[in-house]
């Protein structure tokens, strides 16, 4: 029964965290997001419950990103597209060919992160590609400890970084992800082609664009687009391009809902998404910043 009422719960509340099942779901928040001047991130989101892929499953996925390379290419905005390489099954004929497509349409392929233990496997397909550095990106997440090394292995190969918290806590080490987001920070300004500022703590956000301000030529504030937009006013009185990470396909939570006794702004998210339906900016309602 509390199984039962945990994964009905957990689903309402993935639910609202994607545009939709369709692309065109999410580009019309993107369409929304040029509109207003903010950049955009288009992410096609594939079941990751799915331990083993067969082919059927990984030739799907990859039309599903070459549809989104394509509209990221087509449409207005500056816009780069997201990705995990376990939806690919690791496959290096399929990355390789998503590849040559981005460097052709000159979009950036940006890599997310996934639990630790996927950590290895990314950066081996990473520095295998390094001659389509200006095209690639990573994701580092602050609560692990070897994302400081991952960070000296970024710059090596030139990628751009987005810089997270993470949903995942390092299994070996305790560590103050707010520290460490602002150390990654500090070693990675002006050694990288760009970096992305991907938190919704206002506080953080603000002492990472102080920091990154006259030793980084190319910072955004990124900002996952079913959360509470609360940068658009920090990124505006300092500058700053805003942009927003646009998902869509498999609903999943982009938090780790077990931090949320710890964590207490995630307490109040899983309420309001499970009982309130907010209104939706690019829907005509509105956006209260």
């Amino acid at each position: 029964m509390l199984e039962k009422l945990r994964h009905r719960v957990v689903s309402r509340i993935a639910s609202r965290h994607v545009a939709g099942n369709k692309l065109q779901d999410a580009l019309k928040i993107c369409a929304w997001a040029n509109s207003r001047g903010y950049n955009y991130i288009l992410s096609a989101w594939q079941n990751g419950e799915l331990t083993e892929l067969s082919e059927e499953d990984k030739n799907k996925n990859m039309e599903s990103f070459i549809s989104a390379l394509t509209s990221v290419k087509k449409n207005s905005g500056n816009a780069y597209l997201s990705i995990k390489l376990d939806a690919l099954g690791y496959d290096y004929a399929l990355f390789y060919e998503l590849l040559e497509m981005a460097k052709a349409a000159r979009v950036r392929l940006h890599i997310d992160s996934l639990a630790p233990d996927s950590c290895d496997t990314n950066f081996r397909f990473l520095e295998d590609t390094s001659d389509y550095h200006d095209f690639l990106g990573c994701t580092l997440p602050s609560r692990w400890k070897r994302s400081l090394d991952d960070a000296d292995k970024a710059i090596d190969l030139g990628l751009s970084v987005r810089l997270v918290k993470g949903q995942w806590e390092d299994p070996f080490n305790k560590i103050d992800s707010r520290d460490n987001y602002l150390a990654l920070a500090e070693k990675l300004a002006g050694k990288v082609p760009y970096i992305g500022i991907a938190t919704h703590d206002k506080k953080l956000a603000e002492q990472t664009i102080q920091l990154l301000k006259g030793k980084q030529d190319h910072f955004e504030l990124e900002q996952f687009f079913s959360l509470p937009l609360n940068g658009i006013s920090l990124a505006k009185k300092y500058s700053v391009p805003y942009r927003l990470y646009i998902s869509y396909g498999h609903p999943a939570i982009p938090y780790n809902y077990r931090f949320a006794m710890t964590r207490p702004a995630l307490g109040v998210w899983m309420v309001s998404d499970f009982a309130f339906h907010f209104k939706k900016p690019w829907a005509g309602n509105g956006l209260a910043h």
